[in-house]
């Protein structure tokens, strides 16, 4: 289907308009951030398998929160999942149940994934609650770990040399709710402190910090922030969440947030939302409907919006999309394709619309540096990239009716396509337009929907990183493949 099969003349006239200029020899002096991780990593429950979808969208950051929740949690990642018994000797390497947690993130690995370690648990939803109560020692709590960051970074208890980065202290402690923090903000505060002083006085290199917050309490936020300021607590990164159906309250909490790091003598403390959906209401009435527009073309113009608005208007540092695991229900980039769980132990994975915002983001993030680009219609989410593989830049109209889209790109390098996903199409190939015809380019762009306007890079080829198996004594079990499309 093209253009003037939706589209005729009248209607042009009509329709809302917007003039967009790009120039790719102006870089802005910011590069493309790696905005479009994910929560979950590419193999699940061991028998989902979007490792061939990782490598397509170039997923750059796996956030490790609710892993393998609700089927098999109880041995993923959480501190208590891997140190069982509270009471056991810490650094008994017996003490420790590493293996599953071992083979998850060596998936994640596998599709060149960095990792956000979250140290904590998983949300409990069950009434009666089991880990989110406050440790009952907390410099134990520490301690253990302190061995944890070790056996993935330093080769403990026949551990790893992965260079794990990022290490995030629990998750949405701020929610008033026995189902993430079973205790008071200033047990919190208190827990943190020791946490975060003993991590930091370990790892000097590595960046510390945390907590997850909701952003929907802002004064358990406030009270946190104000006692890392007075007691000089460390924290490398500050994380937050935030699910809406517009960019427009994250940007809010993203700048207020920024403020009060500037305010309590933290202006360089890294930012990152790693937790972020389209979910518009938490109403009984409303919220069910956001869940079926995730995996439609609403939710995939938002994730382009938010995609666009992240790098442009804000200075976060990383992202990471809640959730990419195709059995949660907030998994809007995934629909389960064909079961094959009886012959080889795993499942294929199906790209929904909003699969494509990411790939499509990643086409920038791939050519590296942001350039200057201008609309006049403040309506229309815009981002322009290039670097060496080539120049682009996505579109987003969140809006209720089409737009008339004028396009002039200056030092275009290469021949371009165009990419549009709406309500119609799935990242569907409209037109071609030649290098030399690049500085007047029209558009409809229909309602809530997207596109990618640039040089039609190919995939990513798939790498095997064989270092990801590389430890003291174990190697990749049979039953996950010894080939990343096997």
């Amino acid at each position: 289907m093209n253009e003037s099969t939706v589209f005729n003349k009248e209607t042009r006239t009509a329709m809302p308009s917007a003039r967009i200029t790009a120039d790719f020899n102006r870089p802005v002096g910011r590069p493309i951030r790696p905005l479009h991780g994910m929560n979950s990593g590419p193999r699940t429950t061991a028998v989902y398998d979007a490792r061939p979808q990782f490598v397509e969208a170039g997923i750059p950051f796996v956030r490790l929160h609710d892993i393998e929740y609700p089927y098999g949690s109880g041995e993923y990642v959480d501190v208590p999942c891997i140190f069982k018994c509270f009471d056991a000797d810490e650094n008994d390497p017996t003490s420790y149940n590493f293996a599953q947690t071992d083979e998850y993130i060596r998936q994640c690995r596998s599709v060149d994934a960095k990792i956000i370690y979250r140290l904590g648990v998983s949300i409990e939803h069950n009434p009666t609650k089991l880990y989110t109560y406050p440790p009952k020692d907390f410099a134990k709590w520490a301690r253990i770990c302190e061995h944890i960051i070790r056996h993935y970074n330093e080769g403990w208890a026949n551990g790893y040399a992965w260079n794990i980065e990022y290490w995030e202290i629990w998750n949405e402690s701020d929610a008033e709710s026995t189902k993430t923090w079973a205790g008071t903000q200033q047990q919190f505060i208190e827990f943190y402190a020791v946490a975060a002083h003993h991590l930091k006085a370990r790892f000097p290199h590595l960046k510390i910090g945390g907590c997850g917050f909701t952003g929907s309490h802002l004064e358990n936020v406030n009270r946190f922030l104000a006692a890392v300021g007075e007691r000089a607590l460390p924290l490398d990164f500050f994380s937050f969440h935030t699910y809406s159906a517009t960019p427009e309250r994250p940007l809010a909490l993203w700048q207020y947030f920024r403020d009060t790091l500037r305010e309590i003598g933290h202006a360089d403390t890294e930012i990152w939302l790693d937790e972020w959906n389209y979910m518009g209401a938490w109403d009984p009435i409303n919220q069910p409907l956001y869940y079926p527009a995730m995996k439609d073309y609403r939710g995939a113009c938002y994730y382009a919006a938010m995609l666009c608005a992240m790098q442009s208007k804000t200075d976060i540092a990383g992202a990471t999309y809640f959730e990419a695991a195709p059995v949660k229900e907030f998994c809007g980039i995934f629909n389960v394709g064909e079961m094959r769980v009886s012959i080889r132990n795993s499942a294929c994975v199906v790209p929904t619309k909003g699969f494509y915002a990411f790939k499509s983001f990643n086409s920038l993030y791939r050519m590296g540096e942001e350039v200057a680009v201008n609309c006049d219609n403040e309506d229309i989410q815009v981002l322009a990239a290039k670097g060496d593989c080539g120049n682009g830049l996505l579109v987003v109209n969140q809006g209720i009716e089409p737009v008339d889209l004028q396009l002039s790109l200056k030092g275009c390098k290469t021949d371009i396509v165009l990419r549009l996903t709406d309500s119609l199409r799935t990242n569907e190939v409209i037109r071609k337009v030649l290098c030399e015809k690049s500085d007047h380019v029209s558009l409809f762009l229909p309602a809530q929907s997207f596109a990618y306007i640039g040089t039609d890079l190919p995939n990513p080829i798939p790498t095997y990183d064989k270092d990801c198996y590389a430890s003291v004594s174990s190697a990749p079990p049979k039953e996950w493949g010894n080939d990343i499309f096997d």
